[in-house]
């Protein structure tokens, strides 16, 4: 579904919400750099589809859980074996029940939970026109939503609220651009562009 697919870098391993980066070895797949004498990292690492047609943005409804009964994108975290853009579809799939293609990167936020760095990554995306959405256990109300009527709506948090809004106005985003360095597998690279926009799911 996805339009790329996206290599990790040497040796990542996934655990539940986090992955940890450990050292990697020199050579043509790391650009020559050497990745021996970097520690470990661990991370939490969330993504989240942001779909936008005709004017409004899809939004679900959390039915369980912290964010019960509150809006936001359809999210979750990265699963061990994925690409950060591969789980963003996932997501959109399992709590929707649409299909989709990432076209760039609409926004990051990052912090800093108990010493450790947590990043979200937020990517839109392009659904099929055929697609209707479905729901699933986790989501109570799946809804198209316009400008004038996400605000007076409950959010599973602000960022996802300034995103939607993004998302509805300007509709700018990092598109997504095959790596440049030659490596054994792709990889993506965002960039950011003020002559780029999204239209009907391509990039003009």
């Amino acid at each position: 579904m996805s339009s790329f697919h996206v290599t990790k870098l040497p040796e990542f391993v996934y655990k539940h919400s986090s992955f940890s980066y450990k050292e990697g070895n020199r050579g043509s797949n790391t650009g020559g750099m050497d990745f021996e004498s970097m520690p470990s990292l661990l991370c939490d690492l969330g993504v989240a589809a942001r779909v936008v047609k005709n004017d409004r943005v899809l939004l679900v409804q959390e039915a369980k859980g912290p964010h019960a009964s509150r809006w936001g994108f359809p999210k979750g975290h990265v699963d061990q074996g994925e690409s950060p853009e591969e789980a963003a579809l996932r997501e959109l799939s399992e709590e929707s029940g649409l299909n989709g293609r990432v076209m760039g990167l609409a926004g990051v936020r990052t912090a800093l939970r108990k010493d450790e760095p947590a990043v979200f990554l937020c990517y839109d995306v392009h659904v099929d026109e055929e697609n209707q959405p479905s729901l699933s256990d986790e989501i109570s109300s799946i809804q198209w939503f316009s400008l004038g009527e996400i605000a007076s709506l409950q959010w599973v948090s602000e960022t996802m609220h300034q995103l939607a809004i993004d998302g509805l106005t300007q509709r700018r985003l990092m598109p997504s651009h095959q790596g440049l360095t030659p490596r054994s597998n792709p990889y993506a690279v965002y960039r950011t562009s003020t002559t780029e926009q999204v239209h009907r799911g391509e990039r003009t």
